[in-house]
């Protein structure tokens, strides 16, 4: 469930949505990137590629799940990656086909050197605007450079995603209707690609998603 909430993250339901109503026209390019340091907790677990599925499984597949929701399932993705400490893949770069026909990214791992922290941005080039977030840029994180109006700071409001995501769901058992925003079928669908990513890197191929 945690990899799914990205879609209830302020500054990614923008995104989202910025794509859905075509208020920038059509998607050219997409790059997603959450890069981090290994994590601090869990060691016994998240150390241990066998149980956690390494970097791949743990920490990109927040951006799997994010590009399957704005682009749909993915036909094929081609993937690069490395281990470094946990025995499985700690760190990958995907390229994804997807059916609008946009160049889309992600990289995602948790191999970088200790001191190096968290990040975690996105850079999404329309036919009439770019939109770049960073989180390192504090309350300037969202940005958005648009065809004749410059380049401004955008803020969202709203709760981080971890919250956005708990609230749903609480109010989906309180009046019991199903999940709109995400699904089960979803979080598996969002495993299936990764598996794919995991295959790519290590049969250096293209693989198909089924």
């Amino acid at each position: 469930m945690p990899a799914m909430c990205l879609r209830f993250w302020p500054e990614w339901a923008w995104l989202k949505q910025t794509i859905v109503d075509n208020r920038f026209g059509k998607v050219l390019a997409a790059r997603f990137r959450r890069v981090a340091e290994p994590p601090g907790w869990g060691k016994n677990t998240f150390f241990n590629g066998a149980e956690s599925g390494g970097g791949l499984f743990d920490l990109h597949v927040h951006d799997t799940d994010f590009v399957q929701f704005c682009f749909g399932k993915p036909r094929s993705v081609f993937s690069s990656g490395y281990v470094k400490f946990s025995g499985a893949i700690d760190h990958v770069v995907t390229q994804y086909e997807v059916g609008a026909g946009a160049i889309v990214h992600a990289e995602g791992g948790w191999a970088m050197t200790p001191g190096f922290g968290f990040n975690m941005s996105y850079t999404v080039n329309f036919e009439r605007a770019t939109a770049d977030y960073d989180i390192a840029r504090g309350k300037e994180a969202l940005r958005v450079a648009e065809e004749g109006q410059g380049s401004k700071v955008v803020t969202c409001e709203g709760a981080d995603g971890y919250v956005g995501e708990l609230k749903h769901f609480v109010e989906c058992v309180r009046t019991g209707k199903p999940p709109t925003v995400v699904t089960a079928q979803d979080g598996l669908a969002s495993v299936e690609i990764c598996e794919a990513e995991e295959r790519s890197v290590k049969e250096r191929s293209i693989v198909e998603v089924k």
